[in-house]
């Protein structure tokens, strides 16, 4: 075999250009692989991290909603609840309204708003998802140490952003069968489901883009203000004849007293004296 290495005058044989080029583009072919295989675990490890964020996100503001349900909704007060759906640049859309009022001290009786809270998303154009706004106003101060005044609180009656990125939101109060997407009675629902997704939007099955069911949370939210328990009276006609009052009582305990102090034995008894004898 020939050898194709050319001999240096001091040492030995040495790698040709060819060689040295070859290997130079074996390191870089490898680097390059070993490159793109961490770029694309980075890819997939921060993907996963944003779904797991996501997932926390929307559980969070499931329970947020469902807070706010369990304490607007409280008996004692004249609470109303009203929600729409909509479909906002093809995503589907909501707002939940939360209303408590109470009657004061004025004469005539006068209703005023203690607490109300509404839930709604709107489009945002920038990231071209929906953002989560969330608003709360009334007499009832949600920060007792910031907000002195209700009057003069700067957050009362505007609408923060909770979240942005959504892709769903929806209301729907199911009866049975019947599923409702708008409620606007004046009598609460007896429950109220809610749907909360960060995930893409997709083709479903019927031909229209939305979000897959099973990548969607939902969150049932049972409202019972007033639980309704069974109760009959039985009428019943009490002897009081039979009755022993605290007299009668202690005067039992004293007769038995008495009784058991009489039959008690003497610690010395004298005997008997002897009968005379009778003469014949």
């Amino acid at each position: 075999m020939r050898n194709n290495r050319r001999k240096t005058p001091d040492g030995p044989a040495a790698f040709t250009l060819i060689e040295t080029l070859t290997a130079v583009m074996l390191t870089a072919l490898l680097i390059t692989a070993v490159m793109a295989m961490y770029y694309h675990t980075r890819r997939g490890i921060a993907r996963l991290a944003g779904q797991i964020d996501e997932n926390r996100l929307a559980r969070e503001i499931l329970q947020k909603v469902a807070e706010d349900i369990d304490r607007l909704a409280a008996p004692g007060f004249d609470a109303t609840m009203a929600f729409r759906n909509k479909y906002d640049n093809g995503y589907n859309a909501a707002q939940l309204t939360l209303e408590n009022k109470f009657y004061g001290s004025a004469v005539p009786p006068k209703p005023e708003i203690y607490d109300r809270v509404v839930w709604q998303t709107l489009y945002d154009d920038w990231n071209r998802t929906l953002t989560l706004y969330r608003m709360h106003e009334g007499l009832n101060l949600e920060d007792k140490v910031l907000e002195k005044d209700a009057a003069a609180s700067p957050s009362l009656g505007m609408f923060i952003p909770v979240a942005d990125g959504l892709t769903h939101f929806e209301m729907v109060t199911v009866d049975g069968e019947t599923v409702t997407a708008q409620w606007d009675k004046p009598t609460l629902p007896t429950s109220v489901r809610i749907g909360v997704s960060f995930a893409p939007m997709e083709q479903l099955p019927d031909g229209r883009l939305g979000v897959p069911p099973e990548l969607i949370l939902y969150r049932t939210v049972a409202i019972d203000r007033t639980r309704f328990i069974p109760y009959k009276f039985v009428p019943r006609t009490l002897d009081a004849a039979g009755i022993e009052t605290a007299e009668d009582e202690k005067q039992k305990e004293e007769q038995a007293k008495d009784a058991s102090t009489e039959e008690a034995p003497a610690d010395n008894p004298e005997p008997p004296p002897a009968e005379p004898e009778q003469r014949q």
